[in-house]
């Protein structure tokens, strides 16, 4: 049976477009990424409260799109002429998920880890002769008149901000990172529209995220402004359920005396087990109700397989032992999940070469007979700008250090988990999502560290300034707005516009108030790891560098081996699905099983699949619509109960905030 959005419906006679581009909807727009990118920061790390980033929905623009919603039925009552249409909002929420992954995951590593070196170096950790020597000047900021080191520690008390100092210091290796991750996010871009035809009209993948801006722009009955959504009972009690738990603990902010309810139940089985975490979070049991039945019984079905698998190899000591930088999921099953990752994505391109072969002959042929009037960008401009885009990473990546093939491999992996990724979430639903292993491992354990140069390790170092903590990025967001522009007939132009728009902001704001911030007060002292002076992100980067430089070794059998078996048990799961109809698991569970955010997700996606089952066995498809808005409600009421939150610590309890993690 089909499980469409209980609330909008493309209308089948609407072929023109609005643009949603309009001086309100840019001013709002860009006051939204300033939040974000401002916000973002000084909630985790200054204030010390929730991440207002986290996942690639965030309270950071959901409670800001509810409050403009909420600002446009009190509009319209008195002055129905001022509210904003569904364009200019589409063009708002569009802007601020676009936004989201600039702050904390980009900026805030890109700031972290190339500014390590000169000032972390000293005699003892020997950076000076195992590592420096190979890093390129050009990617540095330079320590000339202390300027890493004021960032780090803050200036001294009455110093002036020495301009001229700063600026010669960051300005040009700020430029030359910027240019890559500017053809990085617009190679991202470009895969969204070659893609977008094969994910929407082919494949029918339902982005279950998008539910809630759908569900909120809908006022199809009764009033204007009013959304249907807002005046159904249902919903409002689903959004008391999460609402009431944090407003219970914001109480015990105040009176010590009142027990808080915790957000989350580790509970260990057995020795050498990893934990199994209890997280009724609302916004995943909301969003992972749209999943289909057998999406969402694979994962968390996968998930508890592979916690047996690990605790297996633990006890009897026959897994993967040493770990990697910025790898967090579970030692040897992460492996695994990497192999299924990788294979998940090489076949949805192997479902998809029709079409591909399409886009790449429109590309080159503007007589060729395939539309491309839907999409964000004309063919023609997504193939040639993604090849232009490669092209340039590439030789930016060598120039860097690194020799073709290691460039050429490392990009691959690169792209391969952007794609894989935005599957995940657009298909999956999945909340917030990692990839089980970075690029930069698999490179070093498929070439091994003794067939890389020094310089080209230095690069791979240096590469997890951009892509290490690989969480909130942008691609997912670009999919979700081809998804509102091709759902609610949203003008290509305006939209596109916007992005860059928002892009451009993002970084300026992110980068620009980071360092403000640490020349202010000291990086150093931020609430964050990335900047911590015994185990920051620049230590976690560069030790492991440095420990491959002077360990070198040969290709990891061990590492690969687990990576040959995940792709193997994914190529069968996915032929499995294919061949037989009446097999139950969906094989996308298992590229993320041993991430270790599943950990944190994997109690409320079984709660979201039983309760749907439940539904759908004894009310079928109309009661599984009528109790749409309660799940919608669930997410709602977590991220009202999240800013509500967020006053408070900003009012009461700065400096010393109560983070509701991955709310």
């Amino acid at each position: 049976m089909s499980e469409r959005s209980p609330s909008v419906r493309p209308d089948p006679k609407r072929t023109t477009r609005t643009s949603g581009l309009t001086i309100r909807s840019v001013a709002i727009g860009v006051a939204l990424v300033l939040a974000i990118c401002i916000g973002g920061p000084c909630s985790l790390w200054v204030v010390g409260s929730t991440d207002i980033t986290w996942s690639h929905f965030p309270n950071g623009v959901g409670i800001p799109f509810l409050c403009l919603v909420a600002g446009n039925i009190l509009i319209g009552w008195r002055w129905p002429g001022w509210v904003l249409s569904r364009a200019e909002l589409i063009t708002i929420v569009v802007m601020g998920l676009v936004a989201t992954g600039i702050p904390i995951f980009l900026v805030g590593y890109l700031l972290a880890i190339p500014t390590t070196p000169h000032y972390f170096a000293s005699a003892e950790n020997q950076w000076g002769k195992h590592v420096i020597p190979y890093l390129p000047d050009w990617l540095l900021p330079s320590n000339d008149g202390l300027a890493m080191t004021w960032f780090f520690e803050g200036l001294p008390f009455g110093q002036p901000v020495p301009w001229m100092t700063l600026l010669h210091a960051w300005v040009f290796p700020l430029i030359m990172w910027l240019t890559f991750l500017g053809a990085l996010y617009f190679s991202c871009f470009a895969l969204v529209v070659i893609l977008r035809k094969q994910w929407v009209e082919r494949e029918r993948l339902n982005f279950p995220l998008m539910r809630v801006p759908e569900a909120l722009l809908e006022t199809g009955s009764g009033s204007s402004f009013v959304p249907d959504l807002l005046r159904n009972r249902i919903f409002w009690i689903g959004a008391a359920v999460p609402l009431s738990i944090i407003l219970w603990n914001i109480l015990g902010y105040f009176y010590h005396f009142i027990p808080q309810i915790p957000y989350h139940y580790p509970i260990q089985v057995a020795r050498g087990f990893p934990t199994i975490e209890f997280n009724l979070n609302g916004p995943i049991i909301g969003f992972m109700y749209f999943v289909n039945l057998n999406v969402s019984l694979s994962i968390w079905v996968f998930y508890l397989l592979t916690t047996v698998e690990e605790g297996i190899f633990n006890r009897f000591g026959v897994g993967v032992t040493e770990g990697n930088a910025f790898v967090w999921g579970l030692p040897s099953t992460s492996w695994q999940s990497w192999g299924a990752f990788v294979v998940m994505v090489l076949w949805g391109l192997w479902m998809a070469r029709d079409h591909l072969k399409d886009v790449v002959r429109k590309a080159f042929d503007s007589r060729y007979p395939v539309n491309d009037d839907n999409e964000l960008l004309p063919y023609r401009i997504a193939v040639k700008g993604f090849v232009a885009a490669v092209f340039f990473m590439l030789a930016w990546l060598h120039q860097a250090g690194m020799s073709w093939p290691v460039a050429s491999f490392f990009l691959a992996c690169v792209l391969i988990t952007y794609i894989g990724l935005t599957r995940l979430v657009i298909q999956g639903g999945v909340y917030f999502v990692s990839t089980p292993v970075v690029a930069q491992a698999m490179t070093m354990m498929t070439f091994g560290t003794n067939a890389i140069s020094p310089q080209g390790l230095g690069a791979l170092g240096m590469s997890y300034s951009f892509f290490g903590d690989v969480q909130s990025v942008f691609m997912p967001a670009a999919a979700h707005a081809a998804r509102l522009h091709d759902r609610m007939s949203v003008g290509r132009t305006g939209l596109c516009v916007a992005i860059c728009l928002a892009v451009v902001v993002g970084f300026v704001a992110s980068i620009g108030y980071i360092l403000y911030v640490g020349y202010d007060q000291g990086a150093s002292n931020f609430n964050s790891w990335f900047y911590r002076v015994s185990s920051g992100a620049g230590l976690l980067a560069f030790g492991d560098v440095m420990d491959k430089m002077k360990n070198p070794a040969g290709p990891d059998i061990s590492k690969l081996g687990f990576f040959g078996v995940g792709g193997f048990v994914m190529g069968a799961l996915t032929l499995m699905q294919y061949r037989f109809p009446w097999w139950p698991l969906h094989p996308i569970g298992l590229p993320i099983a041993a991430v270790w955010m599943i950990r944190r997700q994997a109690a409320a996606i079984f709660v979201a699949w039983f309760a749907k089952t439940l539904i759908m066995r004894f009310g079928g498809v109309d009661l599984y619509r009528r109790a749409a808005p309660f799940f919608l409600g669930l997410i709602l009421g977590q991220w009202i109960g999240v800013g509500l939150s967020f006053v408070v610590d900003l009012l009461f309890f700065y400096g010393n905030g109560h983070a509701i993690m991955h709310a």
